[in-house]
């Protein structure tokens, strides 16, 4: 795992339209309507800010400038600190761009971890699973906000504090927070400008170098990924509820050249990846539990293969899923 892992920005900037309040564990009604106000104004408002990310003693400082206008959305992230790169964000198409001899992260995560409607939108389908209800009034960067509090409905997952400006209900803070209110992560402005005209040079890249596209729309059908689940010989038998299989795939390599399996678990908000790797010689590997930030991770051996298990999720999870993993001998 690296030291510092970049949040998700440029997930789908998607409706924010909630399921009915009836499949909500508990819902304020007027917490669930401010939700669906702060997805949408994500979308749709012009905006120009500087927000800092920080998890555990790593902090990064970001630019983010977004316009929307009747072709769309456009937005630029460049990085204030660290390592400088840029993200320029058209619709669903993303282009990074990082300094000549740097090369662009193949996991494809930019600047973020879900600023700001990554976040909401995997709301949309994690609500069975967490509590929405509304908090405090307070003020940042200079804005009147209502704090959202996203609280779980069991320890095998981490809530979340949400603070939204009343005059535009723009996302300006977010924590991610443990079952005792520990923060973990924290997302927050320090100033933003929100409305008024987004000049197009704003929107240009300022700097040179390497650079890689995708569309956001890319992705593996979750039949496939079953279709595979079904045809291995791993088996978990036990997943906190509502986390379900989203994606599966055996193009990894370990460092000794083994393939390695790697399946991810969601519940739409909170996410679970399984290493899974042959034995080929000795080499380090992980065994019990470690923790970085708010990352969990669970090291172990079953049936003369490494396993790993990893999430953005408390240690109890991990630890009880890696014990759930079992191998099914499909040749006999």
């Amino acid at each position: 795992m690296q030291g510092v892992r970049l949040m998700q920005v440029l997930q789908v900037f998607l409706s924010i339209l909630m399921m009915s309040l009836g499949v909500h564990a508990y819902a304020d009604s007027d917490a669930i309507e401010l939700l669906e106000r702060t997805g949408l104004a994500a979308q749709q408002l012009n905006y120009d800010g500087v927000f800092a990310f920080q998890k555990g003693d790593k902090l990064q400082s970001i630019r983010i400038i977004h316009r929307s206008d009747v072709q769309g959305e456009i937005e630029r992230l460049v990085s204030l600190s660290g390592v400088e790169r840029e993200f320029i964000r058209t619709n669903d198409m993303v282009t990074c761009i990082y300094p000549e001899g740097k090369r662009p992260q193949a996991n494809r995560q930019p600047l973020g971890r879900g600023f700001p409607s990554d976040l909401l939108t995997r709301l949309n389908v994690a609500t069975l699973y967490y509590q929405v209800t509304l908090g405090e009034q307070s003020r940042i960067a200079a804005h009147q906000v209502q704090e959202l509090l996203i609280t779980p409905v069991d320890n095998y997952r981490y809530g979340y504090r949400l603070w939204i400006a009343k005059d535009s209900n723009l996302l300006l803070q977010s924590d991610l927070v443990d079952d005792t209110g520990r923060v973990l992560e924290k997302f927050a402005f320090s100033s933003v400008e929100i409305g008024g005209d987004i000049p197009e040079q704003s929107l240009q890249p300022q700097m040179s170098g390497n650079k890689m596209s995708w569309s956001r729309t890319e992705s593996v059908s979750p039949s496939v990924a079953i279709e595979q689940e079904d045809a291995s010989n791993w088996q978990i038998v036990w997943l906190p509820d509502g986390f379900a299989l989203v994606a599966l795939q055996n193009r990894l390599k370990a460092r000794n050249g083994a393939a390695v399996e790697q399946r991810v678990y969601s519940d739409g908000l909170s996410s679970i990846s399984i290493f899974i790797e042959k034995i080929r010689a000795r080499h380090s590997h992980l065994s019990g539990g470690t923790r970085m930030g708010a990352v969990n991770a669970f090291g172990t051996i079953i049936n003369a293969h490494f396993v790993t298990v990893v999430g953005e999720v408390p240690a109890r999870t991990v630890e009880k899923v890696g014990n759930a993993i079992r191998y099914l001998d499909r040749s006999e």
